[in-house]
């Protein structure tokens, strides 16, 4: 047997993601998640139960998503203080991440800086030599006399 997929087993695989898309969207799968994991009140802390206060229901059902898909992975090389923490880092977190989200940018649109380094001789307090600025030429012609 071939460890690599054939044509026809992608194939598959990508019509059964299609469809699995099209019957349960992201919403709907964020309930189903938020159903089987929920965040109580008494597991709480203030910063988090005040954190999770702020954010609107789709953001509250992303969040345990992602704590839900956290405590999955690492759940059990987790203390319960590790758990608190996580739990108010990412409440915490997701009111950031919904006003850059909140913020529409087109493709094509520039950075509002650019980086530029200026190497300033006069204020950094020595001399660079030739052979450090890539001026070896001048290095060497004074190396000579």
């Amino acid at each position: 047997m071939s460890k690599f997929l054939g044509r026809r087993q992608f194939t598959f695989g990508v019509a059964v993601a299609a469809a699995t898309s099209l019957v349960l969207p992201a919403d709907m799968l964020a309930q189903t998640v938020a159903a089987d994991h929920p965040l109580d009140a008494q597991s709480l802390d203030t910063k988090t139960r005040a954190a999770m206060a702020k954010l609107s229901a789709s953001a509250q059902a992303e969040v345990e998503m992602k704590i839900a898909s956290i405590f999955r992975r690492y759940g059990d090389r987790l203390s319960e203080e590790q758990k608190a923490d996580i739990r108010r880092i990412m409440a915490e977190s997701q009111e950031g991440l919904e006003k850059m989200r909140a913020y529409h940018l087109e493709n094509g649109d520039q950075p509002a800086d650019a980086f530029r380094a200026y190497l300033n001789e006069e204020n950094s307090g020595h001399k660079l030599s030739g052979h450090e600025t890539g001026n070896s030429k001048t290095t060497s012609r004074e190396e000579k006399k």
